[in-house]
């Protein structure tokens, strides 16, 4: 397997961003929830402290999930119907949008407030912003909250989209994904 995509497979740098995202993402949008269903103040810091210090951890790799997608060829759609090639192109879409959309208003809910990213409590990237900006924390907070709203209805549409070629179509789009198997040739 190569590093880099071609037409007729996922390259395993690609494979490996993919999974890698799907599980921070996945940890993050828990560790959001967890914030908000925090009992009491000093919970809901910790909460956020940890979300945001594995969100730093992760984003090298989000920024690398979102570039190396628009920079590398896809492999051709194993779907017939075109309807659901454009769907799956949409989701698909919509994931890397909502990536790209947290990783910048999840920063500047913070920096905007002119406060530092604290990171574990090991080391502190600072706000490049002295004093604080209401108008864009609160922008910031609210465009990040409603992206994370569409992560659920993505996850469910997605599944159900590897599902679909996994037991109906048995087309090996699903493999194309995978370290378990090569895709057949189109």
């Amino acid at each position: 397997m190569s590093l880099r995509n071609t037409r007729a497979a996922y390259g395993w740098a690609a494979i490996a961003l993919h999974w890698i995202s799907a599980v921070g993402v996945t940890a993050l949008y828990l560790l959001g929830e967890q914030m908000e269903d925090a009992p009491d103040r000093a919970a809901k810091i910790a909460a956020q402290n940890l979300h945001v210090s594995v969100a730093v951890l992760l984003f090298t790799f989000l920024a690398a999930r979102v570039l190396w997608s628009l920079s590398q060829p896809h492999p051709r759609s194993l779907e017939s119907n075109v309807w659901l090639q454009r769907a799956a192109m949409a989701v698909q879409g919509l994931f890397l949008l909502m990536i790209v959309v947290l990783l910048v208003t999840g920063p500047l809910a913070i920096w905007s407030a002119a406060r530092p990213i604290q990171v574990f409590d090991l080391f502190a990237i600072p706000s490049p912003f002295p004093v604080r900006l209401n108008w864009l924390h609160e922008a910031a907070e609210e465009v990040h909250g409603a992206a994370t709203k569409l992560f659920w209805p993505l996850i469910v549409l997605h599944i159900a989209g590897a599902l679909k070629h996994l037991v109906i179509d048995r087309d090996g789009t699903l493999q194309r994904i995978l370290w378990v198997k090569r895709a057949r040739p189109s």
